[in-house]
């Protein structure tokens, strides 16, 4: 686990607690430190804190989201609403507010170790082709084409949970539950937001789809049989 927090307080509690659960503690006080400790190890979670010395909360998701895919859970004082909302559409995959039960941070990423691995198991496979579409897991990249989607790690979720099961229809508590987790729970209209961008990443739409239908009042369905492009 690394800990990226320039509070020496949060990360000696977080170290206490998480050493008897079998965690191996790393921590880094700042985005520059955290990403060096990134490129030469392989952190199983990611706890980051909101504020650093040299970046905030955003800007830090963003830049490790370009160097690793594993699960990160932002640890913060800030409790609003967007604010939340913003920090999973670019990258989180949890999200817990200061003050905070240390049980409850280290259950919730012992949760996200199992969730990541069972998701590296279906690596195997790869690549798998949806339609027009090259999914390759081990890498969580999405290619059309030679194009290379520019998807978070949220979007990649969210798509890959949806294409590789065409024909169900997803509710939108369901979505929530699998892809936001407990966090998750509060916000119902976070699931329109995000397929709002990712249909503009996929060059889809909502009135005339090729790849994903919304189905009224219950949630969104990944079409059997992609609809050819409107000016083919």
């Amino acid at each position: 686990m690394l800990i990226v927090d320039d509070d020496p307080g949060i990360v000696e509690l977080l170290r206490a607690y998480g050493e008897p659960w079998g965690w191996a503690v790393i921590a880094a006080s700042s985005l520059d430190q955290a990403l060096t400790v990134v490129g030469q190890a392989a952190p199983a979670v990611i706890v980051l804190d909101w504020q650093l010395p040299d970046s905030d909360g955003l800007a830090s998701l963003k830049a490790l989201r370009q160097r690793t895919a594993v699960p990160i859970l932002m640890l913060t004082v800030r409790d609003q609403e967007p604010d939340i909302i913003r920090a999973l559409q670019v990258g989180a995959d949890d999200y817990v507010v200061k003050p905070f039960s240390p049980g409850q941070v280290l259950a919730r990423c012992g949760a996200l170790r199992r969730r990541d691995r069972s998701r590296s198991g279906d690596a195997s496979a790869d690549p798998r082709q949806v339609q027009d579409l090259l999914f390759d897991r081990s890498r969580r990249q999405v290619r059309r084409g030679s194009e290379l989607l520019d998807l978070t790690a949220l979007e990649w979720d969210l798509l890959t949970l949806i294409a590789f099961s065409p024909g169900r229809v997803w509710t939108r508590g369901e979505l929530l539950d699998r892809i936001w987790g407990d966090v998750g729970e509060v916000f119902e209209r976070a699931v329109d937001m995000e397929m709002v961008r990712l249909r503009k990443k996929l060059g889809d739409s909502a009135d005339r789809p090729r790849y994903i239908d919304t189905v009224r009042g219950v949630g969104y369905r990944w079409r059997a049989e992609a609809r050819p492009p409107e000016d083919s």
